[in-house]
This record gives C-alpha cells, structure tokens and sequence, in this order.
C-alpha cells in the first residue's frame, strides 16, 4: 500500500474558480441534479453531496472514498462556480451542456473542497479486487463516434422496478469512459485492457426483460458488444477523508 497525505491535492499552485457559490438544496426545488458544465465553463451541481462533490473533483467512484463524518453523504448542496477568463475552461470547446468535468474543472473542484469545505484527505492505493474490461471472442459490435465533439454518455439501462433488461447504448465513449460507467454500477473498479483507442456508438436491444440483476446485465452486455469483463487484481485508489467542514457562508 502507498500513501500520500495532505490538505492540497498537490504541491503545484491549484487553479480556482473565480466566483463561487454554495447553498444548501432546497428539495421542492425541482432543479438540476449533477454536474453540468456550460459554455464559458460555467459549472453547476445541483443537489449534491459532498460525497458526490469529491466523486467529481478526484475522478473516482463513491467506494473509493472513506472515512469523514456522516453528513458529507446526507447534506446536499447547489454549487454555482465561474472560472477566470483567462483559464482554458473559459475557452473550452464544448456542447451546450457537458456532464463530464475537464480535467481543469477538477482541478479547480479540488481547490473549491478544501477552501469552502475545509477537506483534509490523503490518498491510498492498495491491491485490490478489480473487473478487467477485455477484448471478446466476438466481432465488436460498436462503430467509430460519428460526432467526436458530442458529451460521451453511456451504460446498462436499469429500468422502474429494478428491471436490467440489457438494453445499452455508447454514444462517443472511449474504452476508460466506458469502463468508469461500468464501475459505477458494480462498484468495483474496471480496468481497461481492450486496447481499443478513439471512442465509440453502439446500442444493444433488451435481452432479457425479467432480469432484475444489474450485474448480470452488464456482464451479458459486454459479450453482445464484443467485450468481456473478468476478475482481477490491481490497484485501487482511495481518497481518505481525514476532516471536513460543512462550507462557509457565501
């Protein structure tokens, strides 16, 4: 196991937003919910966590963040933030609304928690059990993206009912996209070792509408597309909450 401690998520000088504002939810609100990035590189998330806030700044899944008090996964919060206009995502080429935050924007996230949230963390990485995303026997079932510009969605439909009939869909994914939206839903890491470069349509017609398995699902999806998951071990990183602060006033 390796670790690295400290309140900054690096020793380099962090890029912020420029104006920010965070307030508590209002429920009856009917307001957007998760992140969302504008043109301009306005960035709004709406009924959030903290939890959910670091998923975004760290580009990791909820099982990959411990410890902090119990109130970073109950209070939720509408975050509204600006960048400077002289940062990248200011210029940032993009559809009218992304829901995928740049590699700046999480940057600027990180800076966002430790100033308005007071969050003190360090990271682990330790062996772990990990899902494996390979090449299948099959002939991959996906095409080259026709709109490389489009904000890269996909996954396994869960359906009312918790029904996971194996209907999916790709819409510009890459194979590491892919693999993080795979994580999500069998909260495990996924490991991407397709070798598969660019990004990728397709879309796969329910298979078994009985199916109440998400797991199931997944798996089955990804042999229909060509893929396949398999068990293994690899390295597993970790965000340690070590203290936090419900957010000052704006």
């Amino acid at each position: 196991m390796s670790a690295e401690t400290g309140s900054q998520p690096a020793t380099m000088k962090m890029p912020a937003f420029d104006v920010a504002t965070i307030k508590p939810s209002d429920p009856n609100s009917g307001g957007v919910s998760g992140f969302l990035s504008y043109p301009g590189g306005r960035v709004v998330v709406g009924f959030t966590t903290l939890k959910t806030l670091i998923s975004y700044a760290f580009d990791v899944q909820s099982f990959q963040i411990a410890g902090g008090p119990p109130w970073i996964e109950k209070n939720r919060y509408d975050v509204v933030a600006l960048p400077p206009a002289s940062s990248e995502s200011s210029n940032l080429k993009q559809p009218p609304e992304k829901a995928t935050p740049s590699e700046e924007q999480r940057r600027m996230l990180q800076t966002l928690l430790v100033q308005r949230f007071d969050l003190k963390f360090h990271r682990e990485t330790r062996e772990g059990r990990v899902y494996l995303l390979v090449r299948g026997n099959r002939k991959l079932q996906m095409e080259d993206a026709k709109d490389k510009d489009k904000d890269p969605r996909g996954g396994v439909f869960t359906k009312p009912g918790g029904i996971a009939d194996g209907e999916a869909f790709g819409i510009n994914v890459s194979m590491p996209f892919l693999a993080r939206q795979l994580a999500y839903d069998l909260q495990r890491p996924v490991v991407d070792e397709t070798a598969l470069k660019g990004s990728f349509d397709f879309y796969l017609e329910p298979s078994d509408p009985s199916n109440q398995d998400i797991a199931s699902a997944i798996f089955n999806a990804m042999l229909r597309l060509g893929l396949k998951l398999k068990a293994g071990k690899g390295p597993v990183e970790t965000i340690v909450i070590d203290s936090a602060a419900m957010p000052t006033e704006n």
